[in-house]
């Protein structure tokens, strides 16, 4: 099934937010042990800072609605410390029906901004 310009931009987005939702959980259970890890992402504003992207561009990524330049891929998967290959595949190993449902959700979000 060939899947929509659409559709990618916004499994490469959910797959950014997991990605971070995935270093805060590990951030706070390291905590919890007494270990503070500076390298984690725990938000787009650490993954701004460092990745030396800005907020607006990475907030577009996340929300689907930018497509990123293979320059800012490598530097957000920099960023978490893997390669952009290991980013790619987690991004792809989230289901079409999470996909799907994330699309929604941002066209909700979307739609609710827009009335007055």
């Amino acid at each position: 099934m060939e899947k929509s310009k659409t559709f990618l931009k916004n499994r490469l987005g959910l797959g950014l937010v997991r990605l971070i939702a995935d270093h805060k959980k590990k951030a706070k259970e390291n905590k919890e042990k007494g270990i503070e890890d500076l390298s984690l992402v725990k938000s787009l504003r650490g993954l701004e800072s460092s990745s030396g992207i800005s907020y607006r561009i990475l907030q577009g990524i996340s929300k689907g609605e930018r497509s990123p330049e293979y320059l800012t891929l490598e530097a957000i998967a920099d960023a978490f410390g893997i390669p952009l290959s290991t980013f790619l595949s987690y991004c792809e190993a989230l289901s079409d029906s999470e996909v799907q449902q994330a699309m929604e959700k941002n066209k909700k979000a979307k739609n609710k901004k827009k009335k007055p």
